[in-house]
């Protein structure tokens, strides 16, 4: 079988990317020709998956995407293959991957009328509304919720995945590093109380929410991962918290920074899933995160963390950090009863992608028995 997977652009690495590059190696693994549409080049690492590089066109963020989303079917058109998986949105894919907030969902007021918003929102329903037929993958129940609610959604076409954890996560959890050397290796006082934040969007991610929670808590440190934002430490040096404050650019281990911290702390403002709160929950970590986060609903159902109720109250979160601290060795206990039951789903997000593809293709192609 002949498989596109589209996404715009590889080299940040985000939550998307990875994910795309995960399922392309599935199902090249399950035997599929898998080739990625994209406007990233193709690098040495991709090998020995195909790149096809459509051209980067426009003068704006959502001019390029647009022009993305044609080039996309043109190629299309062109290989015309079996089944087409997009982890952008792209009118006429077979599959879409939900890697985002439903737009349509988003109070705009006056930004309704700006060419952005009206580019992103005619995208959008182009693939989620009547009369498209385009099968797709959510990453949580609510997630699902909030585009139904926006659009209407048959309910046939919707499928919610298992929890998303990569590989390598999981095998970093099963072979953990040295707790008292990790934090040797980042600078960390051994004996010092650690939250993580891990964040290349450090303010939609909250960052800056558990800066200012941190002066409530002069035994607490904050290790913050992905992000070099110079207002980063120009808050924490007004707060008089920057000798608590330890920015990591880039962590090429998470799972070695969760082990070495003894929270995650994720007050998200936007936040569709939040693979990173699996992440934590795996390698046995408890979270304190915004009830806005698609996987607050594992921190809730497993006890490991807190859930901040919303909207946000930035003494609410505060308090919420004091019951952290004053509950840690029975929220850490329960956390790594948690990971235990997460090794259980190793790669079935995976498995759902790949059979539900493979079974409607097989469909379309054979009609009905």
């Amino acid at each position: 079988m002949k498989i596109v997977l589209a996404v715009f652009q590889l080299e940040g690495r985000g939550g998307k990317e990875r994910d795309c590059l995960a399922v392309a190696r599935a199902l090249r693994e399950r035997g599929h020709e898998v080739a990625i549409a994209t406007t990233s080049p193709a690098t040495p690492d991709l090998d020995p998956l195909r790149v096809t590089t459509l051209p980067r066109q426009g003068s704006s963020n959502h001019a390029r995407m647009r022009n993305f989303a044609r080039a996309v079917r043109a190629a299309i058109d062109a290989e015309r293959p079996d089944a087409v998986l997009t982890f952008d949105r792209v009118p006429g894919a077979d599959f879409h991957f939900a890697a985002d907030a439903a737009i349509a969902a988003r109070k705009a007021g006056w930004r309704s009328w700006l060419p952005r918003r009206r580019t992103y929102l005619a995208l959008e329903r182009g693939v989620f509304a009547p009369p498209s037929q385009t099968r797709l993958f959510f990453l949580t129940e609510r997630q699902r919720d909030e585009y139904a609610a926006a659009y209407g959604l048959e309910p046939s076409r919707a499928i919610v995945l298992p929890l998303i954890l990569h590989d390598e996560r999981y095998d970093a959890a099963t072979e953990p590093a040295n707790r008292e050397r990790v934090r040797d290796e980042l600078k960390l006082p051994r004996d010092a109380v650690v939250a993580v934040s891990v964040a290349v969007k450090p303010k939609q991610k909250g960052v800056d929410r558990t800066l200012a929670a941190l002066a409530d808590h002069p035994a607490l440190h904050l290790v913050i991962a992905g992000s070099s934002d110079g207002w980063i430490m120009q808050q924490a040096r007004a707060s008089n918290i920057a000798e608590r404050v330890h920015v990591l650019p880039y962590v090429a281990n998470v799972m070695d920074l969760m082990l070495a911290a003894d929270f995650l702390a994720h007050p998200a403002r936007n936040e569709a899933a939040g693979q990173v709160i699996g992440e934590a929950l795996l390698a046995g970590t408890p979270a304190i995160v915004s009830a806005i986060c698609g996987y607050a609903d594992e921190v809730q159902r497993s006890g490991a963390g807190l859930v901040i109720p919303e909207p946000f109250d930035p003494r609410g979160f505060s308090a919420q950090l004091t019951i952290m601290l004053d509950r840690l060795p029975q929220m850490q206990a329960t956390a790594k009863a948690a990971a235990g039951r997460l090794q259980e789903q190793r790669g079935r997000w995976l498995a759902v992608i790949a059979e539900t593809i493979e079974a409607e293709t097989a469909h379309k192609t054979n009609g009905p028995p």
